[in-house]
């Protein structure tokens, strides 16, 4: 992450202004305006460098962004434009900005109960109640080498607590010996570095990094791309050093207990679509583990939508931005949901939460047959 000078200021003048970035804005596609992509968001932004005050709009059109990384990923000049979204959000923290918009009540809950819903620590624990068989040593087992992250929206959201269910009995199955951070697990700090405040981020990270060594955990497991990207790649960043720790995510962990024979998935005459997740893979680079997964699975016909991979689209949950304009979100999410129902496949499966909440909600609004799973539930129910 750039500071503000060497990155607003230097990568404004860098701009070429071609509009290749538009073109693949989720944004720009579902609203039109010019403030409403890439590049007019770099005007913004080089009105911010040069000390002009923004107006409310121009504030907005900073949050209305999912910090997916497609525009970075078009870019002819190689501006790192999620990089710069970043500095630009923290130039507005700084000067009070999230105080004007729904974001100050995630950031109250962060600070207040270390989560982004404001549960008490102790709810945490409620996806636990509802498993199949017992799991000894769930929560902050010493001396075991695997944790399992479970992060705050599929800890804490109903609709999503099916995800560290499965993945939990999963690795129970195969006889992986595991344990979480149960009540004691604090929000990753993603949402906060989404709203530039990276001081509060950091001393997050600290404090994560310290309880999982506590444990004496060497491996850390997380099924959010959002909490896999910031533990593998901001908090190193953020401490100013590695560590230490090896970071996994649930994918990848799947995979290889595939490949060792340790699940033995049993086969599924169905047709399948794949979302590939903004953070997992253009934001950290991981496409084939989760298709390794499912083409694991005997009978399973995997079938790619028009775009995927590192020009997928994104499904609108990212950046915040469900705090600050839901309809945006709902409105992206609907364009990704039409692209997988041309696929004609029976189930959408996305390793992602996030990604499971915005397209399933989709789903049922469009009234369609299209059934949403998170990776680990679709592997578990083959088990």
């Amino acid at each position: 992450m750039n500071s503000f000078n060497t990155g607003i200021d230097h990568e404004t003048l860098v701009c070429a202004r071609c509009g290749y970035c538009q073109a693949v804005c989720p944004v720009y596609a579902a609203l039109g305006w010019e403030s409403t992509g890439p590049r007019g968001r770099i005007a913004i932004a080089r009105q911010a460098a040069r000390g002009a005050p923004l107006s409310l709009d121009h504030e907005r059109r900073v949050y209305q962004c999912t910090l997916c990384g497609h525009c970075r990923e078009v870019c002819p000049t190689r501006i790192d434009t999620c990089d710069l979204w970043l500095d630009l959000r923290g130039h507005l923290a700084a000067k009070g900005s999230i105080a004007r918009w729904q974001l100050r009540v995630v950031r109250d809950n962060l600070l207040a109960q270390r989560n982004i819903t404001g549960d008490v620590p102790e709810n945490r624990l409620l996806w636990q109640q509802n498993l199949e068989t017992e799991i000894p040593g769930l929560n902050l087992q010493p001396n075991t080498r695997v944790v399992y992250f479970v992060g705050c929206v599929a800890g804490l959201y109903p609709q999503t607590q099916g995800i560290p269910q499965a993945l939990s009995q999963i690795l129970a199955q195969a006889q992986i010996s595991f344990t979480t951070l149960g009540s004691a697990e604090e929000c990753c700090g993603f949402p906060l570095l989404g709203m530039g405040l990276e001081d509060i981020a950091a001393d997050l990270a600290r404090r994560k990094v310290a309880r999982v060594k506590e444990i004496g955990a060497s491996v850390l497991v997380a099924a959010c791309p959002s909490c896999y990207h910031t533990w593998r790649d901001v908090y190193p960043h953020l401490l100013g050093e590695p560590h230490g720790l090896q970071i996994k995510h649930a994918s990848e962990f799947l995979a290889d207990l595939l490949t060792e024979q340790r699940l033995n998935p049993q086969p599924q005459e169905t047709r399948v679509t794949y979302h590939d997740p903004c953070d997992l893979g253009r934001n950290s680079g991981i496409y084939d583990p989760p298709r390794q997964v499912l083409n694991a699975i005997p009978g399973l016909e995997l079938v790619e939508m028009a775009e995927h991979r590192e020009h997928a689209l994104c499904c609108g949950g990212g950046g915040n931005m469900e705090v600050v304009d839901p309809d945006l979100v709902a409105a992206i999410a609907r364009r990704r949901l039409a692209q997988a129902l041309e696929t004609g496949a029976s189930f959408l499966v996305t390793p992602c939460q996030q990604c499971k909440r915005t397209l399933a909600n989709a789903a049922r609004a469009e009234r369609t047959r299209l059934k949403v799973f998170d990776l680990n539930e679709f592997v578990w129910r083959t088990l």
